[in-house]
């Protein structure tokens, strides 16, 4: 039985075609696709690794220049620290060692000490006690206006710093009647009264005379301070004796939330029979660097800051639900 022929094959159509040239060059640009791939993989990698070291290095610079411009800042305020130091051991042995010295000398060593340490320390008493030595000179006029000259600057300065974060006010008093004076200088009042707010506290503040002092250019004031509306406020009150060396920086009044209230006698005009006083409401971080704030007013203040930030952020506060 002889076997029957095998049936032609189709023909071929385009398809066919195509797919036999296709097939090869597809292989072709898979081959290419993964070499390209590759090659810019490679070249990522490396420019990601080039550009980390980079980064390394700058940080790594930064740092160093970092610690190298700390290091020469405590340096130098070691160094600035040492000669202070020595200047007022210095100037202090002037004034408590035995040893005489005269009069321009006192005055010098006191000029130097206030425009070094006016932030620092109370110098009020060596102003005084200068001024009761000088009252016997016969250069009297000539210290005291050196005096009431290195007081007033140290106020200016110590007052242009405390504007920056503080608030102020003015006001004008009639030392013959001891009341104060309305703006068109006729008026006038037994006491002064402002409302200022300041880190979001409001308070009043009253000032009454109670005594001066015109021999030795000296005012007594009662000082009111209400804090909060009239249905809850806090109200204290305090007395006290100031003139031309008192420093607002140094001599204040300690207010709750670590603020401060100084008033200063800008002039004291006995021919006049007027004075001119400012009173500067401010936070305790532009006072004194021996004016530290309470342990409590500090952990307040933090407690507060956080609870603003938790509010700010949308989220609950600890123990609230």
């Amino acid at each position: 039985m002889s076997e029957s022929p095998a049936p032609p094959a189709p023909p071929r159509d385009a398809w066919d075609k195509a797919d036999i040239i296709l097939k090869p060059v597809g292989g072709l640009l898979t081959a290419l696709a993964v070499a390209v791939l590759g090659l810019w993989t490679s070249s990522y990698l490396r420019d990601r690794e080039g550009r980390e070291a980079a980064l390394r290095e700058r940080m790594q610079t930064t740092e160093t220049n970092a610690r190298l411009y700390s290091e020469l800042i405590s340096k130098r305020e070691e160094s600035e620290s040492a000669l202070r130091k020595d200047m007022f051991t210095s100037i202090i042995t002037s004034f408590l060692g035995k040893g005489p010295a005269s009069l321009e000398q006192k005055v010098l060593n006191l000029e130097l000490l206030v425009y070094n340490f006016h932030e620092s320390l109370n110098l009020k008493p060596l102003f005084l006690h200068l001024a009761r030595e000088i009252k016997t000179s016969p250069q009297r006029s000539e210290y005291l206006a050196r005096l009431n000259r290195v007081a007033e600057e140290v106020s200016k300065k110590q007052m242009l710093v405390i504007g920056e974060g503080g608030t102020t006010f003015d006001a004008t008093l009639n030392l013959n009647s001891g009341s104060f004076l309305a703006p068109d200088g006729e008026t006038e009042a037994p006491s002064v009264e402002r409302d200022l707010v300041l880190e979001g506290i409001a308070r009043n503040f009253k000032l009454e005379i109670l005594s001066v002092d015109p021999k030795n250019e000296q005012i007594q004031l009662r000082v009111t301070v209400r804090t909060g509306s009239s249905a809850s406020a806090e109200t204290t009150s305090t007395e006290f004796w100031f003139d031309h060396f008192d420093f607002p920086m140094i001599d204040n009044v300690r207010l709750s939330h670590d603020q401060r209230l100084a008033v200063v006698l800008n002039n004291f005009d006995v021919a006049r029979g007027v004075a001119d006083v400012t009173a500067a409401y401010f936070p305790g971080k532009y006072a004194g660097l021996r004016e530290k704030p309470y342990y409590d007013e500090v952990l307040a203040k933090l407690l507060a800051e956080k609870r603003r930030a938790t509010e700010g952020t949308g989220s609950p506060a600890p123990g609230r639900p």
